[in-house]
């Protein structure tokens, strides 16, 4: 273990506690109340030069009624305090001279007379540029109410939404989160989890492109943190949603969503169901000079599932909170699926093998987060600490029968696996008047126990055949320690820098092989960011950040995963961590238009291996891939009239590799997409939405992908006060189709999901209709790479 980093790392926290305790800004604090002594919540409190009544500052009530503002510089000062439905209050000559103030409580008198109607504008712009992320503002767009959140993000720029989940432009697959709390669900779990949110509790979408020093180094993907409402009433509020999908099966989803505020405890409860029947046709083949494998496969799957989350914040007191966050998930998926092996050379069929069998997954997983918040000051200094534990028991039990003229073999492939992760870290937070710190370490702990059973039916038994069987044991160690500094230079310029170090140590160990392989590293992560807002309709930014990709936990097990007698994929003990570097240089106009160029630079990259000897295929996948590309992408967020909404993005990139292994065949190459979104709003009460992407084709590496191309249409009627929801849409999608080329074959994959479905949704909402549900910020993203 590096000495050095723990030396720093020490200093650095004892040289920012000791921050705590310097002169804070200056503060004005009180309370504003009704005649009888009742708190008022919102209630805006400004501040204002006693000279010429320009603004200083300006604050709501929390629901006591209780205000404070900070950063307060020597002056005359005069406080305006006022609240719709009360009369105002002005408070002259409030004199700051080194010291803080505090004032008596603010009395403000309801008024007799009640305004007829009140129009109230939104006038915050639909994109906004901040100095580490982009902010999409969904009150102002027609999604903004009667949608779920899950509609609402399909409109949102640089992000794709289907029913698998969620992933950003050039990026893949991403994190998710909630009031900077991370989800623990993937894949269609996600989606159903983001079907329970309500596009009218949100109030922004911060998309992340390249995740500061805060976030965890992993992955190349960015991240959205999904901000809800503040300042929501107390009570109950709820949402209860069935959703009907019909393509060749059947297929249903109900959830349940209830969250209670009081003025102590703050919290929520998800519910949800499933039952997902799905066909599939794959077909794979493998073509070479002197040798063909042609394939092909039907799957058919039903995957019942049920999914529940309990979150509960306990506020002790005005400076500490404390709480939980508890998820649960199980399902048992089973596949039926036939496939067909023919093997010849040039056109001819030397011989077919013929495989049928059945495929169980099921899936236990869950996740508790425990924490502690504590508000150092009423400057916003603030100590947060949580402790992380995520447990997951995969399975997979198959069965298949292989038969040709010359061969019949009966198995049984069983794999299991058990991780358990867990974690502690801590994040401290000082914002200062000339700049905002953040610093923090954390702990993670990584278990995966892993067993692989090959089974041959020999005389009406099924005898284990050692040869093919692994136990694998898998431990990695992260440590980690981040400090970064957000200030505005000046009216124009915005800057933040921050550096976050990671070390790992990985320890795997074959029991089966007697073989061990461990690892040792570390790296440090930098990040910077500067924003130049030249004026109001031209904002400028650049930004940089060095990730890292570390290999998933299944792709480092040594063992044999089977397809047939003669397919199977193999993980690779020996894989490495991918590094990489990434630029990005954006424009926003007018906050409806924006452009951005990026590059990024990948090392010792990890792709697809394919070996063919006669009628064996090996798959695996090694680092040897160096990639560059760049690229550029543009996305337009504009209202063309009151009724109608358009969300329209385009991408293109330029891909170039190099290959250590001359067996694989690198081809430089580009790739290009654009999508359409339109929301109108017919009356009041009824909204159509048609959208419309498409993906052309690209080449990156070894791998070139055919074109894909979605079409969504449907629409969102209103009832019974807003509170029933009735949601028709039509999907329609086409097969994917890609091809992996080496220097003796190509491998060439078409996967036709029967993307054809009509889906009918139902919503009911009841109970108040501002209660958000628990806002606690809580990361764990080691938890992605169990999945």
């Amino acid at each position: 273990m590096n000495l050095f980093f723990y030396k720093v790392s020490t200093l650095s926290f004892l040289l920012l506690l000791s921050l705590i305790y310097q002169s804070s800004a200056q503060a004005v604090s009180g309370r504003v109340i009704e005649t009888g002594g009742k708190g008022i919540e919102s209630a805006t409190i400004t501040v204002l030069n006693a000279a010429d009544s320009t603004v200083v500052r300006y604050e709501a009530s929390n629901r006591e009624g209780y205000f404070e503002i900070t950063n307060l510089n020597n002056g005359l000062f005069t406080v305006k305090v006022s609240c719709m439905g009360y009369s105002s209050q002005l408070l002259n000559n409030i004199r700051f001279n080194g010291s803080s103030v505090k004032l008596t409580d603010v009395i403000l008198n309801k008024q007799l007379k009640e305004l007829k109607e009140v129009a109230i504008e939104s006038k915050r712009p639909v994109l906004e540029r901040k100095v580490d992320r982009w902010i999409f503002n969904l009150n102002n767009t027609i999604m903004a109410n009667g949608s779920s959140l899950f509609e609402a993000l399909q409109v949102a720029p640089f992000l794709k939404v289907s029913d698998n989940g969620v992933s950003m432009e050039g990026k893949g697959g991403m994190g998710v989160m909630v009031n900077e709390k991370i989800v623990y669900l993937s894949g269609t779990d996600l989606t159903n989890y983001l079907k329970t949110l309500r596009s009218e509790s949100v109030e922004k979408i911060e998309i992340i492109t390249n995740p500061p020093a805060k976030y965890e180094a992993q992955g190349n993907a960015g991240l959205i943190n999904i901000v809800l409402k503040k300042n929501e009433s107390l009570g109950w509020r709820g949402s209860l949603s069935s959703a009907y999908r019909q393509a060749i099966y059947a297929s249903y989803n109900n959830n349940l969503a209830l969250f209670f505020r009081s003025k102590k405890i703050n919290s929520s409860f998800t519910f949800g169901q499933s039952r997902y029947h799905n066909i599939l046709n794959n077909f794979l083949n493998m073509i070479g000079n002197s040798s063909q494998i042609l394939s092909n496969e039907e799957r058919t799957s039903i995957t019942p599932g049920l999914q529940a989350g309990l979150s509960i914040d306990y506020e002790l007191n005005k400076l500490n909170n404390i709480g939980f966050i508890y998820n649960i998930s199980q399902s048992k998926e089973k596949n039926a699926f036939v496939n067909s092996y023919s093997y010849g050379a040039s056109n001819t069929v030397d011989s077919v093998l013929n495989t049928k069998g059945e495929i169980f997954r099921p899936l236990f997983a869950q996740t508790l987060n425990i924490y502690h918040d504590l508000k150092i000051d009423s400057a916003g200094k603030k100590l947060s600490s949580s402790v992380n534990f995520f447990t997951n028991r995969p399975e997979v039990r198959n069965n298949f029968v292989s038969e040709s003229e010359s061969t019949h073999a009966a198995v049984r492939n069983n794999n299991s696996s058990k991780y358990n992760i867990w974690s502690i870290q801590s994040d401290l937070t000082l914002p200062y008047k000339w700049a905002k710190i953040e610093t923090g370490v954390k702990f993670a702990n990584f278990n995966n126990n892993a067993d692989v059973e090959y089974y041959n039916y020999v005389n009406e038994n099924f005898l284990l055949d050692k040869m093919r069987s692994n136990e694998f044991n898998y431990t990695e160690k992260n440590l980690a320690s981040y400090f970064s500094m957000a200030s505005e230079l000046s009216k124009k310029w915005t800057a933040k820098a921050g550096l976050r170090y990671e070390y790992t140590m990985t320890d795997g160990y074959s029991p089966t092989l007697n073989q061990r392989n461990k690892r040792n590293y570390g790296a440090l992560f930098p990040t910077a960011y500067i924003v130049y807002k030249a004026n109001e309709s031209n904002v400028f930014s650049l930004n940089y950040s060095r990730r890292i990709n570390r290999p998933g936990l299944s792709s480092l097990n040594p063992f044999a995963y089977y397809t047939n007698i003669y397919t199977y994929f193999t993980g690779n003990p020996l894989l490495l961590p991918s590094y990489s570097n990434n630029f990005e240089l954006n424009y926003l106009y007018k906050s409806m238009f924006s452009f951005t160029v990026f590059t990024q630079h990948a090392s010792d990259a990890n792709s697809l291996l394919t070996t063919i000897e006669g009628p064996l295929v090996v798959s695996s996948v090694g680092n040897f891939l160096t990639r560059d590309n760049v690229g550029a992408y543009v996305s337009i967020n504009r209202a063309f009239f009151n009724w109608w909404e358009n969300s329209s993005s385009a991408s293109f990139f330029y891909s170039s590799s190099k290959s250590k292994i001359e067996a694989i065949s690198i081809e430089n190459g580009t790739s290009a997409s654009f999508s359409f979104n339109n929301n109108f709003k017919a009356t009041k009460l009824l909204n159509l939405y048609l959208n419309y992407s498409q993906s052309l084709p690209s080449t990156s590496g070894n791998t070139y992908t055919y074109s894909v191309r979605d079409f969504r249409v449907g629409a969102r009627l209103k009832l019974l006060n807003n509170n029933l929801i009735i949601n028709p849409s039509y999907f329609l999608g086409t097969i994917n189709k890609y091809e992996t080329r080496f220097s003796e074959f190509v491998r060439t994959e078409k996967t036709d999901y029967h993307y054809k479905t009509f889906g009918l949704g139902v919503t009911y909402l009841f109970g108040r209709s501002k209660v958000s549900g628990n806002n606690k910020d809580i990361s764990f993203d080691e938890k992605r790479r169990a999945q």
